[in-house]
């Protein structure tokens, strides 16, 4: 994927050589091309989010809820999509954070996942990743793994259909 350096008019786009250089290349607004250019390798979705799922963990326990999923709709525009069997935990784990940033952003409601397990789920599910193991967690694999549990609510099949489908731009269903 990062092969050469791709030059778009006036910039020059280098390879990523690091998690922290991903996350500050999320930051920034990406270029209107195909998304397979821009898309992450495996790797790269990983590393970025055991990054991200660790860095709003410690910031939920500070109680800034605020900054939970702060770099999830960057992350999610160069996402990984497809079928392939690797990418199934990926997804997963995105569909999760996607859930905690709901849940924030609608006031902690009551449900199946209360306020104060989110971080504990996260750091379960960040440590799966890293180790490249499937998830485990059972309430996450329940709440967020639409191939298990196709009667998920809309919200989660609509985020599983974008990243099962390779030719859909993300953010259009």
């Amino acid at each position: 994927m990062w092969g050469s350096p791709k030059v778009w008019p006036n910039i020059a786009f280098a390879p990523v050589a690091s998690v922290a250089d991903i996350c500050r290349t999320l930051s920034q607004p990406a270029p209107r091309t195909s998304l397979t250019s821009n898309m992450m390798s495996y790797t790269e979705a990983r590393d970025v989010l055991v990054a991200q799922l660790r860095k709003d963990t410690e910031a939920h326990d500070a109680g800034q809820y605020d900054a939970v999923g702060r770099r999830f709709d960057a992350v999610e525009h160069r996402f990984p999509s497809g079928t392939a069997p690797e990418l199934g935990k990926l997804h997963i784990a995105l569909t999760f954070w996607d859930g905690w940033v709901h849940a924030r952003n609608h006031g902690w409601p009551p449900g199946p996942i209360v306020v104060a397990e989110w971080p504990q789920l996260a750091r379960e599910v960040a440590s799966d990743l890293e180790a490249d193991r499937e998830i485990t967690s059972a309430k996450v694999l329940e709440h967020f793994d639409i191939v298990a549990h196709p009667r998920l609510d809309e919200r989660v099949q609509i985020l599983a259909a974008r990243l099962r489908d390779p030719n859909n731009e993300h953010g259009q269903t």
